[in-house]
């Protein structure tokens, strides 16, 4: 949204312009204390944060047990880890550059930005009932204006990876594909598809599997869902094809299509079907009733196979009983046709994406402190934010799916200068032409942002 066209004076001639004579313009670099920053466009998330009543909540949840007469306040201090993660930062130490932006500083409405010694020394003091007492109110109170889903929503559960480095509370080793052997976190995720945000986030030691406390993960989950709001399925890798973890949603009762792990018995039965239907060129659809140890009973497996010299870039496993083809298996409780199950479960792929913008444009896995708990506040500190931006894309950018990449290079970098208007503080923005009303369109956007909408949000418990 913005175009930056920076010139520097020289000798009366700007710079970039074309000299008549043979010698180039020597163009003189000088300074200026104005306050003049590249970050004004933050003004339009920070007024949606004002408009929603961020600080209120925050200033109502977040623990404060300082004694200094200086102190920052905490409201102040988290404010100044998104203004972080929304520049591009993605350790404490990227605090410290907006520390001397005036015009950032004033977008904050703070006195004075912390340093990142301040951060880290203050969530480094969380402790979990801290966290799990600030994440059910947050949590609830940015789920209360989720746009309804009459079928349902899909609720996408998943995990992945964050490397360590140095010596971390809880950074164990474990799974890690990447790189073997490094000591990791393993957070894990419940993703509502529809909406694309984050339902629930634990952020367990780099040891622990994907399945493990799954029951007490999803109880979590589904406790925050607003009241009558519906789920029309889990969906999960095959990370969680675990019988316990089968068993709960079957308990609930809330279908499911997991993806199966093909261990050598389920490869013996999935060589055995012999009934296949294409629903693709190289594709075939097949389905069997399938019990292995521990089972009380038999599930449904969805199996599709597909054809090597039609689809020479088939993903899948190689079963030696069934050369050329390649094999992928779903369980499932959906009464759907077999072929409705698979590309249903094939959705589930978005869910990688929004996993890939935590990690590489939220910074995710980068802010790590010593402390366990202070690490894991920091981190669904920013699933808030990753919640709080997927509503500013959706309903004030109308960009649902753009990633916060995007969204900081359109909206958040306009060059700005913090001035005045007789006593009034005035940000003077850099746009002009298509760019100055599509931004003042923006601002719009978010003055006249859906009263029915937060009329309708429950208030918090006090």
């Amino acid at each position: 949204m913005v175009r930056l066209i920076p010139y520097l004076r020289s000798g009366g001639n700007y710079f970039g312009k074309v000299s008549n004579g043979p010698k180039k313009a020597r163009s003189r670099c000088e300074y200026t204390n104005k306050p003049v920053s590249g970050w004004g466009g933050l003004v339009s998330v920070f007024r949606f944060f004002d408009r929603l009543g961020v600080r209120e909540v925050l200033r109502e949840v977040l623990p404060d047990g300082r004694c200094s007469p200086n102190q920052i306040p905490v409201v102040d201090i988290v404010l100044s880890l998104f203004v972080t993660v929304l520049t591009g930062g993605r350790r404490f130490a990227h605090a410290e550059r907006l520390r001397s932006d005036a015009v950032v500083q004033a977008i904050v409405g703070a006195r004075r930005l912390p340093s990142a010694l301040t951060l880290t020394r203050y969530f480094g003091g969380w402790v979990q009932a801290q966290v799990e007492q600030w994440v059910e109110v947050m949590w609830r109170w940015q789920l209360a204006r989720l746009p309804p889903q009459p079928l349902g929503a899909v609720l996408d559960l998943d995990s992945t990876v964050f490397e360590r480095y140095g010596v971390q509370e809880g950074s164990l080793k474990g799974h890690n594909p990447r790189k073997h052997g490094r000591p990791s976190r393993h957070p894990l995720l419940a993703f509502l598809a529809e909406a694309k945000v984050v339902l629930h986030a634990w952020l367990p030691s780099g040891n622990t599997g994907s399945a493990r406390g799954v029951r007490g993960f999803l109880d979590q989950a589904l406790a925050y869902l607003p009241q009558g709001y519906r789920l029309y399925a889990v969906r999960a890798d095959s990370g969680f094809f675990e019988a316990t973890v089968l068993s709960d949603p079957e308990q609930r009762p809330l279908p499911y299509a997991i993806a199966v792990r093909l261990t050598q018995p389920l490869r013996r039965q999935l060589a055995g079907i012999t009934s296949w239907h294409e629903f693709a060129p190289g594709l075939e659809v097949g389905e069997l009733m399938y019990a292995t140890y521990g089972w009380r009973t038999a599930r449904r497996i969805v199996s599709v196979r597909e054809r090597i010299a039609e689809r020479p870039q088939a993903r899948g496993r190689k079963l030696i009983e069934v050369p050329g083809d390649t094999f992928h298996a779903v369980v499932t409780t959906l009464d759907l046709q077999a072929v409705d199950v698979w590309r249903f479960y094939n959705s589930r792929a978005e869910c990688e994406n929004r996993i890939k913008e935590l990690k590489e444009d939220f910074g995710a896995g980068g802010f790590c402190l010593h402390s366990f708990h202070g690490t894991e506040a920091v981190f669904r500190l920013i699933c808030c934010l990753y919640n709080l931006m997927a509503e500013f894309r959706r309903d004030i950018v109308h960009a649902p799916t753009q990633r916060l990449l995007t969204v900081r290079h359109q909206v958040l970098v306009v060059g700005g200068i913090l001035g005045a208007k007789g006593r009034t503080p005035v940000l003077r923005l850099g746009l002009r032409g298509r760019w100055r009303e599509q931004f003042a369109a923006l601002l719009a956007r978010i003055a006249a942002y859906t009263d029915n909408v937060l009329k309708t949000v429950a208030p918090m418990s006090r």
